[in-house]
């Protein structure tokens, strides 16, 4: 029988909303766990969240992260929320500082840095060959062309003037048109919309896909719009790329070679906002 009180943290990572449930004695178990989330994080009726992550064990890392988008569905990887569930896992205990985590994509690793309270993830190499850059796109579209690549979880990236004056309409109309673009996508796509700033940063919005909706920043998609803007030359990626989203700046750095995107990493804050519990009435 599910239990009818259930220990969570409210905490973002550059405005991208998260519930967190320590779950390393499965406490969740008995729930069906889509509608759940689904239910929890729909804002006005419940707490609300752009999504809900579960600190497990596991068995080759110092934990398993799992994840679940807004609308139920489980995720492979989410960059902000690993940033988020790292510090949450160094305030449990249940990792230090330095630590390495299970995901459906694979290990990475994390360092939080206390005194700032922000975290560095690391992602595993990008091969080179699985990017797909210089697409056409003839359907009418923000772009002529866009570059796709999979960083833990699949990502569109479209280079444009003026992105912060998109309107939020137009951004959610691009966003549905590509994210449920089965044809090109089949499985779907997160949609990024990046304009060069300098050579040392971008302005970033992304259309999440999950969360069917403009999200204040997605740390996977922003780190996949560094690479992408690296290997273009658009940007000098010697050095880190800062990533202005709607909700705060990212720093991703990575070097290139002829093959991969190696020593990927991401650091931005990872803010624990509130501490509580969830009643049933959060998500009957």
């Amino acid at each position: 029988m599910p239990i009818t009180k259930i220990p969570f943290a409210k905490m973002n990572g550059c405005g991208n909303d998260f519930i967190v449930v320590d779950n390393r004695k499965k406490m969740m178990k008995g729930f069906d766990l889509g509608t759940f989330v689904k239910n929890i994080c729909a804002r006005g009726t419940s707490l609300g969240a752009d999504g809900f992550m579960m600190l497990e064990p596991s068995d080759i890392a110092d934990f398993k992260m799992r994840y679940f988008n807004a609308d139920g569905s489980e995720g492979a990887m989410c960059g902000n929320g690993a940033r988020c569930l790292s510090r949450f896992a160094h305030l449990v205990g249940a990792a230090s500082e330095t630590m390495s985590f299970e995901t459906m994509a694979g290990i990475y690793q994390a360092e939080v840095l206390p005194a700032t309270h922000t975290v560095n993830v690391k992602f595993p190499d990008v091969p080179l060959k699985t990017l797909q850059l210089n697409q056409p796109y003839p359907t009418e579209g923000p772009a002529s062309l866009y570059h796709y690549g999979f960083v833990g979880v699949p990502h569109t990236v479209w280079f444009l003037d003026n992105v912060a004056k998109l309107s939020d309409r137009q951004i959610t109309e691009w966003g549905k048109q590509i994210r449920y673009d089965h044809a090109r996508f089949p499985q779907g796509t997160n949609v990024n919309f990046a304009q060069v700033i300098d050579r040392h940063s971008l302005q970033i919005r992304t259309y999440e896909r999950g969360v069917e909706a403009e999200t204040y920043a997605c740390g996977s998609g922003s780190t996949a719009a560094a690479i992408v803007a690296g290997i273009l030359g658009l940007v000098e990626s010697d050095s880190p790329i800062r990533m202005q989203t709607r909700g705060g700046v990212l720093r991703i750095s990575y070097q290139l070679s002829e093959e991969l995107a190696r020593d990927v990493y991401m650091e931005g804050n990872a803010k624990l906002v509130a501490t509580g519990e969830l009643l049933p009435d959060a998500w009957l």
